[in-house]
């Protein structure tokens, strides 16, 4: 039986998300103080052929939340909308990972929020999984290839939990791979959460007036 897997950080695609970062971040503004409100990008990819040959890690799954904030419809510049194309500053890496022969963008979206009001955003993309999942607990039926949360902290600096599973087909089951790490970014920053099977870049920027 197949079941979640775990792994400590690799360097097999560092040059991949680099690139990525390189050609199509966008300009960057470093800020030291936590502003009022943030735009906040996530940009989630997998990696061709990643994970395989790891240790299985039974049952370290935990409790997952099911009190997730859904981003709101159509897309918009309001708090808490889906951001428009037009707004997002990751389109670039977004392209460059998407032309890759070696990965495979998963899901590309962003919002506005106030920085010191906490939610738990979830994080799904529309791709179905078939047959039985067991690291999601699920005997039958299907599931998303790709589900979990984030969530944004102002304190001394920005904190950022992100939980994700990432499913793949491995015969008649699910494979299951999670990504759980927890980090604190300044605004302007981007930040590359790591992992064999699949890859996070988070961007957070300021919406505050210049002062």
């Amino acid at each position: 039986m197949r079941t979640e897997r775990s792994f400590a950080r690799p360097g097999r695609y560092a040059g991949l998300w680099l690139l990525a970062l390189w050609l199509g971040a966008g300009p960057l503004a470093a800020q030291d103080t936590v502003p009022e409100n943030v735009q906040v990008e996530v940009l989630v990819f997998a990696y061709e052929n990643g994970g395989s040959g790891s240790e299985a890690a039974a049952g370290s799954i935990g409790d997952r939340p099911y009190d997730l904030y859904v981003l709101g419809e159509p897309p918009g510049e309001g708090m808490y909308r889906v951001l428009p194309a037009s707004a997002q500053r990751l389109a670039g890496a977004a392209g460059v990972l998407g032309r890759s022969a070696r990965s495979r963008v998963l899901l590309h979206t962003g919002w506005r929020q106030p920085s010191r009001y906490s939610r738990r955003i979830r994080l799904q993309n529309e791709i179905r999984m078939e047959g039985p999942a067991p690291a999601r607990g699920l005997l039958s039926g299907s599931s998303p290839e790709l589900e979990g949360w984030i969530e944004l902290e102002a304190g001394r600096g920005l904190r950022v939990q992100l939980d994700l599973l990432l499913g793949r087909q491995a015969g008649e089951q699910v494979e299951t791979f999670r990504l759980n790490q927890t980090r604190v970014l300044g605004t302007g920053e981007l930040h590359y959460f790591d992992h064999p099977a699949f890859g996070v870049i988070v961007r957070v920027d300021s919406l505050d007036p210049a002062s």
